[in-house]
């Protein structure tokens, strides 16, 4: 693993419900406490459409490859050039599982 294609910075997020201030709760994205902009290698893996409710929908996966941490869940989302991807599946890769790699798709809700 080198440290020369993780190039691209990126944000995670996780979802946390904050008073609307209308005595209920709204759903809002927040950068995590510790650390919450790795830079990561970024790689494309799949493009797909599809016809959901009479309409195209596309969505596009990535794989995004960061040093390991123990703080991130597939509840989670990467915030990537503005773009928000919903995290799909995290694994852990190479020796003494030194990095994470982590699945993430656009276009699509969690």
């Amino acid at each position: 693993m080198t440290a020369g294609k993780m190039d691209q910075l990126i944000t995670l997020q996780r979802r946390v419900m904050v008073p609307d201030g209308a005595g209920g709760t709204a759903v809002e994205w927040q950068d995590f406490a510790r650390n919450a902009k790795p830079w990561a290698e970024v790689i494309a893996k799949a493009g797909r459409e599809s016809l959901v409710e009479g309409r195209m929908a596309a969505s596009f996966t990535i794989l995004f490859i960061i040093y390991n941490r123990s703080d991130v869940v597939e509840t989670d989302r990467i915030l990537w050039n503005g773009v928000p991807f919903n995290i799909r599946g995290i694994r852990g890769e190479g020796w003494r599982a030194l990095r994470l790699v982590i699945e993430a798709e656009r276009g699509v809700q969690q």
